[in-house]
Formats: C-alpha cells, sequence, structure tokens
C-alpha cells in the first residue's frame, strides 16, 4: 500500500530506445516496494506496444538522513 502513494514519473523516453520510471516513497517505504511497482509499471507500458519488458538498469536508494524518501530509478526497453 505504501507505493499507493508514492510519486512517479511515469516512463520517460531516453535518447537511446530505452526509458526510465524514476519513483519516490513515503518515509517508511522500502525501495524494493517502488521497484516491483516500477516494474510492474513498465511491463504494462511495453505490453500496450505488444512488446517485452527487459531491465537494463536499476539504482535505489533507501530513505535515511540525507534522504527522507526513498527512491528507484529503473530504466528498461521494450522488445
Amino acid at each position: 500500500m505504501a507505493s499507493c502513494a508514492a510519486t512517479s514519473t511515469g516512463p520517460v523516453a531516453g535518447f537511446d530506445g530505452s526509458w526510465t520510471i524514476s519513483k519516490r516513497g513515503v518515509v517508511a517505504t522500502q525501495p524494493e516496494a517502488l521497484t516491483r511497482a516500477a516494474t510492474q509499471e513498465a511491463t504494462a507500458h511495453c505490453a500496450v506496444q505488444g512488446k517485452r519488458f527487459r531491465q537494463v538498469d536499476l539504482k535505489e536508494s533507501p530513505s535515511g538522513l540525507l534522504a527522507p524518501r526513498a527512491e528507484t530509478a529503473l530504466t528498461f526497453v521494450c522488445e
């Protein structure tokens, strides 16, 4: 449920044909929950195009003293 309160960029196109979805959670959100939500969103984005999701890169940042919110950036392609 915490991922429902997360903010998301939605799929953002890269110059190389890749896409990136960035999510930022509320204070108690774990980055793994954000990654799951981003992966589901990416899979759905590719499915609409009749293609399959393939992860290219993943950056997860947990919340802490210097970063009050967990963040995830998932880069993917649709093949």
